[in-house]
């Protein structure tokens, strides 16, 4: 994403000073139209690669001249049907504020994206970038690591080189007496998760070491806190361990791999995670063509009705990117799913993508293919989407893409 900057100058609050500031504008938007077909009709529709329509953006950061304090904004124009209403405007991704006392420590409270920590382990590639299919074992975006945890306060420390430690503390979520007036007293209905022990139990800790010319070795903690009820006895999620290694020692070669391990009672219910692995790799052939590969394996914690009465599943995925000529280039992948669809659930689905994508000026591009899936395996992920009408339908589309970029 292109950014305008400004320089502007800001008067120091309650002093006699002045200081100047860095101020950043800029904006990425995908907006994808066309027709397709759910099974029993064609239809046509306006939606993005995660559902909603999103045609205007604006992203502000600003830094100081001294790089100790700074902010960042986002705005969303969007129609989003996912939250049950029209047309509005709202704070986006990220809406913080951050300090940097000394070099080694960063502190920010507010809203965070979930790539804002940096440690978010992301890969992706073809329908990613297009009308998401559903089958999924673990998104493109934190395929091997989770990203930003919750809202709130986040410390981010350097103590050495090459070693990041982060503590994300979700105070944003918590209120001065557990009820949204401020500072009254928690009624006996209202469970605010407000007390210092509910805010450190629901807290994430991660941290990362990089190996010049090796990788990055993660690992965290993502805390959790959730009670649930089944037939009147308490059952209780305590968080989820992920650990990630990202290879880069060999020139023109990706490799990412990660583990998850969620710590709760069996009865949290038969949709609850206990274990997954996921990975990821991408090889740079030449400069007009890559490939990608990806895939995961996920325990349930419990047989699944909606997985043909299984208690894990698999999915894996290719993809190839070439350029054919400066300007236009080729995306095309197939994901599989190995249960999950179907009218008995037990049946596998893939989907594919074939599409081209040419660049308009420096600041846009244009993007129009084919996508597929079968067993009733819808594309995209909210009301914006295409969803199957029968469980075993084939549901296609042919999308076509705007993006702008500043």
């Amino acid at each position: 994403m292109k950014k305008t900057l400004i320089a502007v100058a800001a008067a120091a609050a309650l002093t006699a000073t002045s200081a100047f500031a860095e101020i950043t504008f800029g904006a990425w938007l995908r907006v994808i139209t066309g027709v397709g077909s759910n099974g029993e009709d064609v239809v046509m529709g306006t939606t993005n690669s995660w559902g909603g329509v999103r045609p205007a953006r604006l992203n502000a950061a600003g830094t100081s001249e001294d790089g100790k304090a700074g902010f960042k904004l986002d705005f969303y124009f969007e129609n989003d049907e996912i939250w049950g209403h029209d047309y509005n405007i709202r704070i986006g991704d990220n809406g913080y504020l951050w300090v940097k006392p000394i070099d080694q420590i960063q502190l920010s409270i507010g809203k965070f994206d979930g790539g804002e920590t940096g440690f978010r382990g992301d890969f992706c590639y073809g329908s990613w970038n297009w009308l998401r299919p559903f089958n999924w074992i673990v998104e493109d975006e934190g395929l091997t690591f989770k990203g930003s945890h919750k809202d709130g306060l986040m410390a981010r420390i350097t103590p050495i080189d090459n070693l990041v430690v982060l503590v994300q503390l979700p105070v944003m979520n918590a209120k001065w007496g557990g009820n949204n007036n401020g500072y009254v007293a928690k009624t006996e209905t209202e469970d605010a998760k407000n007390t210092a022990a509910d805010v450190f139990k629901n807290a994430a800790y991660m941290a990362s070491y990089s190996i010049e010319g090796v990788g990055t070795l993660k690992a965290g903690f993502f805390g959790a806190d959730d009670e649930k009820t089944v037939e009147g006895k308490k059952y209780n999620q305590t968080g989820t361990v992920n650990v990630a290694f990202d290879l880069n020692a060999i020139e023109n070669l990706y490799v990412t791999v990660g583990a998850f391990f969620d710590i709760a009672d069996k009865e949290m219910g038969e949709w609850h995670e206990k274990m997954k692995f996921t990975a990821g790799a991408s090889y740079q052939v030449s400069d007009a063509m890559k490939f990608s590969v990806s895939g995961g394996y996920v325990k349930y914690m419990d047989k699944c009705s909606w997985l043909g009465n299984k208690d894990n599943a698999f999915g894996i995925g290719a993809g190839v990117d070439y350029v054919i000529m400066d300007g236009l280039t080729l995306n095309a992948d197939v994901r599989y799913k190995n249960v999950g669809y179907g009218k008995k659930g037990d049946d596998g689905s893939v989907s594919f993508l074939a599409g081209v994508v040419k660049s308009v000026g420096g600041n846009a591009s244009l993007q129009a293919g084919f996508q597929g899936s079968t067993n009733g395996c819808g594309l995209v992920q909210a009301d914006t989407g295409i969803p199957a009408v029968e469980k075993d339908d084939f549901v296609w589309a042919i999308p076509v893409g705007l993006s702008v970029f500043f």
